[in-house]
């Protein structure tokens, strides 16, 4: 039973009269008579009694009548649904972020763009950047926000920003107190704890410099470094954007000598169409961030 024939069941039923249906379908009535009792062998029920010029729908009749306007307000829902999809106006977005700066980026931009788009709904996955990264590689995830380079032959991206490292120290610690720049010299010296997923370029910053490392600890998640940090049991190396987790700890944070810079950035695959709402997303992301490069707010 296709929608048609559902919409045609509907007129019959509306009027309990085929020839007023007729009319009002703009089909002759045999042939609307013919197509009633073709929907009746098809369901294997009487849908009308029979009274002379007039019908008299029946229980079943009822019944399929309830149901021909549930399937029919679906139809009428998907469409409009579809189309707002497929112009960026609902859907959902799937999108992974690392642990960090998702915290930092994601609240304001979700919070902005729902107010355009009210009906788009999210999937927020979050994790270090390898496994972001991993997971988008196997369109589990169709957006993802790192800190790391990227396979520019696979995934598109957009610069969301540069931030700076920062160290993270326990209130006690000896090197608390002071309110300039921690060198690497000073760090050397000390036990670091240090991003898992960072640890190569970090260990690299000391290799260039001709100093030793003492890494005392790789983590994953983030707060793992604030416990060992707020114990005393070494000195935490972060990106800035994690501080907005911090707050009312009792740790202290100093500026690093050393000047790498953490990129990060929205990424997407090449081979992969983004729905509508990922497509206007990005769109939006990229507003957000040239607007701020402009010291628009």
């Amino acid at each position: 039973m296709d929608l048609q024939t559902m919409k045609v069941f509907l007129k019959i039923a509306e009027h309990e009269n085929l020839s007023r249906a007729s009319e009002e379908l703009h089909i002759a009535q045999p042939h609307l008579t013919r197509q009633l009792k073709a929907m009746e062998k098809e369901l294997g029920a009487a849908l009308f009694t029979r009274e002379k010029k007039r019908l008299h729908i029946t229980r079943e009749g009822v019944y399929l009548a309830h149901q021909c306007r549930e399937m029919l307000s679906l139809e009428e829902e998907t469409r409009r649904r579809l189309l707002e999809m497929s112009q960026g106006t609902a859907g959902r977005i799937s999108l992974g972020a690392i642990e960090t700066a998702g915290t930092v980026f994601l609240p304001d931009w979700i919070e902005g763009f729902q107010k355009r788009y009210p009906l788009v709904r999210y999937y927020i996955w979050t994790a270090n950047s390898d496994d972001v990264v991993e997971r988008l590689r196997h369109h589990l995830i169709d957006l993802a926000l790192i800190r790391t380079k990227y396979d520019t032959g696979m995934y598109e991206g957009l610069s969301i920003g540069r931030e700076q490292w920062v160290a993270l120290l326990s209130s006690g610690h000896p090197l608390a107190g002071d309110r300039g720049k921690l060198s690497l010299e000073a760090l050397s010296r000390e036990n670091l704890i240090i991003p898992t997923t960072r640890a190569r370029e970090i260990r690299q910053w000391f290799k260039e410099a001709g100093l030793p490392a003492t890494i005392f600890c790789e983590f994953s998640p983030l707060m793992n470094a604030l416990v060992m940090a707020e114990r005393n049991l070494g000195i935490a190396i972060l990106p800035e954007s994690a501080l907005a987790h911090f707050a009312g700890h009792p740790v202290v944070v100093r500026q690093l000598e050393k000047t790498a810079v953490s990129e990060v950035s929205l990424i997407w695959r090449k081979d992969n169409t983004l729905s509508g709402a990922e497509q206007k997303f990005v769109e939006y992301v990229r507003e957000v961030k040239e607007n701020h490069d402009k010291g628009i707010s």
